[in-house]
């Protein structure tokens, strides 16, 4: 029978370091977690060891008094590292829209297992809550309201461990739905920053705004021309 929690418990530092250790390995309670709705700790050894959802206690027929042997034992540790991964992965991604690879990374970082980290994204992206495609859909439409170009865009993205492909047709399908104008963009952009160094002499100031629209993601001769324009209008050149 599950009982509430009767006290803080410490936690063992790590699933690892509990399945290396000596000696038995008793499963000493299953308590229902009152912090959690749907949660069972399981505790070795008198230590709280993990909590975990209900179904997963079922699917390990975890029973009080048992002593695992290994099998059991790694199994056990697999389930409760996942779940720990999971965990961390829901807060990673309820604080703002995260790429997988910046969850995996994450989750790397904090000392996560390769397997566990791949588990719990599977589980997210099974609930919907994390997928590359949406994500650069997003990231897309977000950035290319601040003066992004297509370029730098899908740069952004590759640093963010989304696929090429993936990156490539989402910034494309963004740009075309909110019908940017790639060259209006980097036009007002060349003008405002032509502005912005009224005071540089035309050939240097030239390369800089050269400079910038690169950093912004406009590449291309029609950039050149771009640039020239701009000048122009602001009457440096």
């Amino acid at each position: 029978m599950l009982r509430s929690i009767s006290g803080r418990r410490r936690r063992s530092r790590s699933y690892e370091e509990a399945a290396s250790g000596d000696g038995p390995r008793e499963i000493t309670a299953l308590e229902s977690d009152t912090r959690t709705s749907g949660y069972i700790i399981v505790e070795v050894n008198g230590v709280r060891f993990a909590s975990l959802p209900e179904e997963a206690v079922r699917s390990l027929a975890l029973e009080e008094g048992e002593v695992l042997d290994e099998q059991r034992l790694q199994r056990l540790c697999s389930v409760a590292a996942a779940e720990g991964a999971y965990q961390v992965a829901m807060r990673v991604v309820a604080a703002r829209p995260r790429a997988v690879g910046e969850v995996l990374r994450h989750l790397s970082d904090h000392g996560h297992n390769p397997d566990a980290a791949e588990e719990a994204v599977r589980r997210l992206q099974d609930l919907g809550l994390l997928d590359d495609r949406e994500f650069s859909r997003n990231f897309a439409r977000v950035r290319s309201g601040r003066g992004h170009g297509a370029a730098r865009l899908v740069i952004d993205l590759l640093a963010k461990g989304v696929e090429k492909q993936v990156a490539e047709l989402a910034v494309h399908e963004t740009l075309e739905a909110e019908e940017v104008d790639p060259m209006q963009q980097a036009r007002a952009l060349a003008e405002k920053r032509c502005l912005q160094l009224v005071d540089v002499p035309p050939d240097k100031k030239r390369r800089r705004v050269m400079a910038y629209l690169r950093r912004r993601g406009y590449w291309g001769y029609e950039i050149d021309q771009v640039v020239r324009e701009a000048m122009v209008v602001e009457g440096g050149g």
